[in-house]
């Protein structure tokens, strides 16, 4: 269980708890409405106080200059999107506690039309509506989901086909993924589907502008509803806002300096070492874009864990896994990990976790196809994107079987042990730089090409 612990990680949504309680929702699909000493407890959480009040306003409007004085975008819904979530922000910390969820959701819902084409917004909310309707019903759960799957089946011949090519980014960014946690989740609650958590959840303002969005996890969102004091929840979004568009300016300087799978510029080996390090920097403008969305959510009292911590300074595949894309990682240990694991123990601790890691792997391959379906309309595996993730996948299987065979050593503290963990870091970053390369690449052609043409230069 030693690597299980690892994989899993500290922080994340959940994740560590074991099978029963990932299986049975703590708190339901209703959770916006607990025990009565709960909601007087955030009620409690949520009492406004001025100076506070004014020191985050204050630190947003900063946020806000800087968005217009460095062009954090160069899409100009992103300014309207902040202006509408910033200002959204700044009545709903007014409200009594039972009207603030209610007027988020009217915002989200309010914004689609203001972000989208009002008819792509209404269509857009129709089908949710429908998608509620059907998981809301009194018919056994397998009709619901039989029903749901003949909707997504409509819907995906329909991308295929180039249909209304405006709508299917969009939809696919709300429920490619979460409705797959949604429905699980449904699974193993004991109350029904309620409507203003099914809003909440997948209507979500920032998501109408950023395509590329984090897998929350559902159980989180609403445990962690002002869990703490929203001062200390704001100010933990206003932290990472900060830190998300620190990291999109670094993007932005990677980019300029950056000409990706041009191979004239790679005239030599430096050249090439920084062009695998600078395109392993590119993912800046994801863990940015996470910050930015998740910090956002942070002043509306969600209190959602990090997305990123600092993947950068991983020590091994293992601790780059539990580091980088946190979301994801827990959305595959709770749908995918724990289910085989479970059901494969009894044969083997060992073997359990060999095959549920490799069934982990084999699951993110194909759902980065389907998000590719979803949101640029080809579902077409590459073989640079297959080469990745299945040597991320043998090497993360091959640290499972060392970490089962040799006990884990106390950290050593003294100067070799610290040498020894930067040794690491380097290792992990250079190994990891050389794979993200190969999966940036448009082929394996075009990889091989660009990582001899320096040798035939000159």
């Amino acid at each position: 269980m030693v690597f299980l612990n690892q994989l899993l990680g500290r922080g994340g949504m959940g994740a560590s708890a074991d099978f029963a309680s990932a299986q049975i929702p703590a708190i339901g699909l209703g959770a916006a409405q607990p025990s009565a000493r709960a909601v007087d407890a955030r009620e409690v959480r949520a009492t406004p106080h001025l100076g506070r009040f004014l020191v985050l306003a204050a630190q947003l409007a900063l946020l806000l200059l800087i968005f217009h004085l460095y062009h954090t975008s160069d899409k100009p819904e992103f300014l309207l999107m902040v202006n509408l979530v910033f200002g959204a922000f700044l009545i709903h910390y007014w409200l009594p506690f039972r009207f603030k969820e209610p007027f988020w959701v009217a915002v989200s819902l309010g914004g689609a039309f203001l972000l989208l084409r009002p008819r792509l917004a209404l269509l857009l909310i129709a089908v949710g509506l429908a998608i509620f309707l059907i998981l809301r019903s009194r018919v056994p759960y397998r009709f619901r989901v039989l029903a749901l799957g003949l909707i997504f089946a409509v819907l995906i011949y329909g991308r295929a086909m180039g249909k209304l090519p405006m709508f299917f980014p969009v939809f696919g960014a709300i429920f490619m993924f979460r409705i797959i946690i949604y429905v699980y989740d449904l699974a193993h609650s004991k109350q029904p589907a309620q409507l203003l958590p099914f809003l909440g959840y997948f209507f979500l303002l920032p998501n109408y502008f950023f395509t590329l969005f984090p897998v929350i996890d559902f159980q989180t969102m609403r445990r962690t509803y002002y869990q703490r004091d929203i001062h200390v929840i704001a100010q933990q979004g206003i932290h990472w806002m900060t830190r998300g568009t620190i990291q999109l300016m670094l993007y932005r300087l990677v980019v300029y300096f950056n000409d990706t799978y041009l191979p004239d510029r790679v005239t030599s080996l430096g050249a090439l070492v920084s062009t695998t390090v600078l395109t392993y920097l590119l993912y800046l403008n994801v863990s940015g874009q996470f910050h930015l969305i998740v910090g956002m959510l942070h002043l509306f009292g969600y209190d959602l864990p990090e997305t990123n911590r600092k993947y950068l300074l991983a020590r091994g595949l293992t601790d780059f896994w539990r580091r980088i894309n946190i979301y994801w990682k827990d959305f595959m240990v709770k749908i995918v990990y724990f289910p085989v694991y479970f059901k494969l123990r009894k044969r083997g601790d060992l073997r359990a976790q060999v095959i549920a890691t490799a069934a982990v792997f084999f699951a993110t391959w194909a759902l980065h196809s389907y998000q590719s379906f979803w949101l640029r309309g080809q579902f077409i595996p590459s073989w640079p994107d297959t080469l990745f993730w299945g040597i991320l996948g043998l090497l993360v299987i091959a640290n499972v079987l060392y970490e089962g065979r040799h006990k884990p050593q106390p950290q050593d503290s003294s100067w070799q042990g610290r040498a020894l963990r930067g040794v690491q870091v380097l290792g992990t970053f250079a190994l990891i730089s050389n794979l993200w390369f190969l999966w940036s690449a448009p082929s394996i052609g075009a990889w091989i090409y660009l990582m001899t043409h320096w040798m035939h230069r000159g």
